[in-house]
């Protein structure tokens, strides 16, 4: 029971006679003014307490956090290492399940009777009874690796150098 409780005699508020109109004894509990009061006492006794802290349960409290957080941040940065390599490995099982998915779909292409006969005719020059082969004749090696000579001398020179040789010579010449 609280001192607001009582009326001036002393009785209780719910030991008083209640007038005609229900109304309970000549006083009236507030209790936004209790709570008032009650929080003015926590503040109070809260800076009470600081102001009665001294030196030595300061350094104790601060040490105490301190371990307190040293050891809690072990666990929190494993946590968060262990979450990034949790998203990189999930990155890359999907990777690998869309490799997976194309292989899957070479393998099943190379089973088809229409691709085979088409890499036949593209790798192995492979033609159908009735149907001439035509073979392509390229250049001999001398003359290609004379060119490849001359397109890695074009290659040393400086930029405008190269410029100066497109516009000085004739195209038939070269």
């Amino acid at each position: 029971m609280h001192a607001d409780d009582l009326d001036p005699a002393g009785r209780d508020a719910s030991e008083a006679e209640a007038d005609p109109a229900g109304r309970i004894g000549s006083r009236t509990r507030r209790p936004s003014t209790r709570r008032t009061r009650r929080r003015s006492f926590d503040r109070a006794s809260l800076t009470a307490r600081w102001e009665g802290l001294d030196a030595k349960r300061a350094i104790i409290l601060a040490l105490v956090i301190s371990v307190v957080a040293l050891t809690l941040a072990m666990p929190v940065r494993t946590y968060f290492s262990q979450r990034a390599e949790f998203d990189q490995l999930r990155a890359g099982n999907e990777r690998l399940r869309s490799e997976v998915t194309d292989y899957q779909q070479k393998v099943n292409e190379q089973g088809d009777p229409a691709y085979i006969e088409a890499k036949a005719r593209e790798r192995l020059q492979f033609v159908r009874p009735g149907e001439k082969a035509v073979v392509m004749m390229y250049p001999d090696d001398d003359a290609r690796v004379a060119a490849q000579k001359k397109a890695e001398e074009r290659a040393r020179n400086p930029w405008y150098g190269n410029l100066w040789e497109s516009v000085s010579t004739p195209p038939n010449a070269k």
